[in-house]
C-alpha cells in the first residue's frame, strides 16, 4: 500500500528521487554559471531556474514519501537544487530587467 506512492502513474516503475534532485541541482548550477559567464543570455538562466524550481519541488515531494534513511539525503539534495534554481531565476530576471 505504501509503495504505491512511489510508482510511476503510467508504467508502474519506481520513481527516482535522486534523479529528480540532481536534475534540479544541475539546472540551478548551470543557470548561475551562465549568469557569470554569459550575461547576455540571462533568459537561459531564467528558463533553467524555472525548470529547476518545478523539478526540485517535485523532487521534494517524491523524496518525502521515500522509505528509509536515504530520504533525508534526497531532500537535502533537492533543497540545494531549489536554492540554486531560485538564485538562477532571480538573478537572471534581474539581469534581464537591468
Amino acid at each position: 500500500m505504501f509503495m504505491d506512492n512511489l510508482l510511476d502513474d503510467y508504467n508502474d516503475i519506481p520513481k527516482n528521487p535522486l534523479g529528480y534532485a540532481l536534475t534540479s541541482l544541475f539546472c540551478g548550477i548551470v543557470g548561475v554559471a551562465i549568469l557569470f559567464i554569459l550575461r547576455d543570455y540571462a533568459i537561459a538562466a531564467v528558463a533553467l531556474g524555472g525548470v529547476g524550481l518545478v523539478v526540485g519541488g517535485y523532487a521534494i515531494g517524491v523524496a518525502n514519501h521515500f522509505p528509509g534513511r536515504s530520504r533525508v539525503q534526497y531532500m537535502v539534495l533537492a533543497g540545494a537544487g531549489l536554492i540554486a534554481s531560485v538564485m538562477a531565476f532571480m538573478l537572471g530576471f534581474a539581469y534581464m530587467v537591468s
